[in-house]
């Protein structure tokens, strides 16, 4: 990882970072590096130095390349780029693929949180499930539903369904309807409705992590955010994720409200899946 670390500061050493935006070694997104981030040292955040870094390192294109967030601490920040922690070691990330954790200190129960998972430390979105103690509520996972079981009384069910409790400072809370880190999107491509997370927001600007986890760019203008509390019942017809994009051709079958999971019926093969409620839409 130093050698990687070592590419990227020698490479941004002759680069300005107006040049670096338009070089597509370094950024081929359409969207600004360098944006403001809103956090401070020693604060909790998601990164995605490691996988960033390595692509440069290795001069692989970074378009349609795998790019996860995990959970670390900044460390200085700057106004284009800042010093995050990895494994020990000081590392430079452009801001745009940093994302500050613990604006919101409190959580309710319904509540839909970004965070990170307890074992991988990746990025998360979560329902609040008990919020005996706010700043500690106890959560089920939300990007993890391909591990839920397609049985609705299965006992694998049951243990996820306890939930797992997260750390003071280790969430943000989403709001509904608001562009913002973790909020889900459907974006037109040529007439599909693909699915993302919103990584960062600049003006009219939405920098989206997609399909496997590719990072794409588009406009508020032409994505549809996908609300927290639609209340979903059996028998809607509804949209669900196949493989990148939203398709319609399914029915509810059964609805968990407070694990924010639902059973789906596919109309063609009537076979039956499972999905948090980022992965069906009316």
């Amino acid at each position: 990882m130093k050698v990687s670390v070592m590419a990227f500061t020698a490479m941004f050493a002759f680069i300005t970072v107006a040049e670096a935006q338009t070089d597509p070694k370094v950024w081929p997104w359409d969207f600004p590096m360098d944006i403001e981030i809103d956090a401070k040292p020693g604060q909790q955040i998601l990164s995605n130095q490691e996988h960033y870094l390595d692509y440069i390192d290795r001069g692989e294109e970074l378009v349609k390349k795998t790019m996860l967030w995990y959970n670390t601490t900044i460390i200085e920040v700057g106004k284009e780029k800042s010093v995050v922690d990895q494994y020990g070691n000081k590392v430079e990330v452009p801001n745009a693929l940093i994302i500050p954790l613990g604006k919101s200190e409190n959580a309710k129960k319904g509540d839909i949180l970004l965070t990170y998972g307890s074992s991988k430390r990746d990025m998360q979105r979560a329902i609040v499930i008990d919020d005996s103690t706010p700043t500690e509520p106890v959560v089920c996972y939300l990007d993890d539903d391909y591990t839920w079981p397609r049985e609705f009384d299965s006992p694998k069910l049951a243990e996820k369904q306890k939930g797992e409790k997260l750390k003071p400072g280790s969430f943000n809370v989403l709001k509904e309807g608001k562009f913002e880190s973790g909020a889900q999107v459907a974006f037109n491509v040529n007439g599909n409705m693909k699915y993302g997370t919103v990584v960062q927001v600049s003006g009219d600007k939405v920098l989206i992590a997609a399909f496997a986890n590719q990072l794409e760019c588009t406009t508020k203008d032409n994505c549809k955010l996908l609300p927290f509390k639609v209340k979903f019942k059996e028998g809607d017809k509804v949209s669900a994720i196949d493989v990148s994009s939203y398709k319609p051709g399914y029915t509810v079958v059964n609805v968990d409200k407070e694990h924010g999971h639902l059973w789906v019926k596919n109309d063609d093969n009537g076979k039956t899946y499972v999905y948090s409620l980022f992965g069906v839409m009316k």
